[in-house]
């Protein structure tokens, strides 16, 4: 039995629902009334990929300026083998400045795996980041996948942290393959 522990930062701007989507996953149920996170949050949580527990660290990063122009987020984000940029569906510059997050994140660590996730897509009529915008950010930034999420219909938010479980379990079996060969 190998032992698979996996440090994942979920990053994005503050409000865009990370601490939201995070407390979905871990208990099942929709918090509405989230507080702000300060600074960073830290879970665990076990899930199974490939007939494996893999063991989840999840480093939930306050949004907020004030906590990114303290430089604070560097010694979290260090040694991260995932990472979930999280943008708000119904709010641009949520996802415009994605880019700064993916920064912060594959600065610190080498390697690292990233998902791109939209959050708040039961607001279907608030909308206003399109496929196409999408599309071409994930190829720009060279991020694996992408997953619409709603932490209120609770609609794909396990999926999330087992896709990026995956992608890293499968990146390492790949490192893995490489030095035995």
């Amino acid at each position: 039995m190998s032992i698979n522990i996996y440090k994942v930062i979920v990053g994005g701007d503050g409000g865009v629902g990370k601490t939201t989507l995070t407390q979905r996953f871990l208990t099942g149920e929709f918090i509405a009334d989230t507080k702000m996170t300060l600074g960073v949050g830290f879970f665990i949580h076990k899930v199974n990929i490939k007939d494996e527990e893999v063991t989840l660290q999840i480093w939930d990063l306050g949004g907020q300026e004030q906590f990114q122009s303290m430089g604070v987020f560097d010694k979290y984000v260090q040694g991260a083998n995932g990472g979930i940029l999280v943008f708000d569906l119904t709010h641009m510059k949520s996802f415009l400045s994605l880019s700064k997050w993916k920064e912060l994140i594959s600065n610190k660590s080498e390697n690292v795996q990233l998902i791109l996730v939209g959050t708040k897509a039961d607001l279907v009529d608030e909308i206003k980041i399109t496929e196409s915008m999408i599309t071409e950010l994930i190829e720009e930034l060279n991020i694996n996948d992408y997953i619409e999420t709603s932490s209120l219909t609770g609609k794909n938010v396990e999926n999330v942290f087992k896709e990026i479980a995956k992608e890293i379990y499968n990146e390492n079996m790949k490192k893995v393959k490489d030095i035995l060969k």
